[in-house]
């Protein structure tokens, strides 16, 4: 069978309902597609709202180190002291005053007499400060020559004198005292060291020397030379 296609008045082919549906349909795509890009404008990278999103995602997780005034790193915060505890000083200070110090000692010797068949010097350390100052223990004693070459050997220590083993205060002026002691000459057959002409000394605790020419007959027989600890008098 066949078919014939009417015409209109114009002579125009009337179309089917989907050609005539076509129209409507490309205009709300093109209104769609406008919309879309709108929208794309708005969220896409060069928007607002996409550049505050990206600036609080490059924001850092932690915060900066703050710069030094040199432009420097800032020094790490130093580390805890060691526990250890330091060795005392030389000016350690017994009993809370200050222990007296070379440059401010006068040293002495006179003769204190002679005892069954040993003979007795009291060695004086007088303080010339204007402040009190401590002394504790005993003295390092030698005898030198007069080219300044040691004699025999340091006095040994003993435990002879009036110290009791405490600090020694000394106000301006006062003396702290020591027995230094060696055998007499007639009981050792003469056997006595060479003569000697400065008795230096240094006082408790200290690494500096006080030294005197006058050794009020001081001759060291029988190699006996001893030095107790200082006493706030004399024997």
């Amino acid at each position: 069978m066949s078919h014939t296609h009417r015409r209109d008045g114009h002579g125009r082919r009337r179309g089917g309902p989907d050609q005539a549906r076509g129209r409507p349909r490309g205009v709300w795509g093109a209104a769609l597609a406008l919309a879309c890009a709108a929208a794309l404008t708005a969220c896409g990278p060069d928007g607002g709202d996409a550049d505050a999103a990206g600036a609080a995602s490059d924001a850092p997780t932690s915060p900066a180190a703050t710069p030094t005034g040199t432009g420097t790193p800032a020094e790490p915060a130093p580390s805890s002291p060691p526990t250890t505890s330091a060795a005392p000083s030389a000016s350690a200070k017994p009993g809370g005053i200050a222990r007296c110090e070379t440059d401010g000692l006068a040293l002495s010797l006179v003769a204190n007499g002679q005892e069954m068949n040993s003979k007795y010097f009291d060695l004086r350390l007088t303080n010339t400060g204007s402040e009190p100052c401590d002394l504790l223990g005993h003295p390092g004693v030698s005898l030198l020559d007069a080219g300044g070459k040691r004699v025999g050997e340091p006095a040994t220590r003993s435990q002879d004198g009036t110290g009791d083993g405490g600090a020694v205060r000394l106000r301006p002026g006062q003396a702290a005292h020591a027995i230094v002691k060696t055998a007499g000459e007639g009981v050792t057959d003469g056997r006595c060291w060479p003569e000697a002409a400065t008795l230096l000394v240094y006082p408790p605790g200290s690494r500096q020397t006080v030294t005197t020419a006058d050794l009020a007959g001081l001759k060291v027989c029988g190699d006996s030379f001893q030095v107790g600890p200082v006493g706030d008098r004399a024997p």
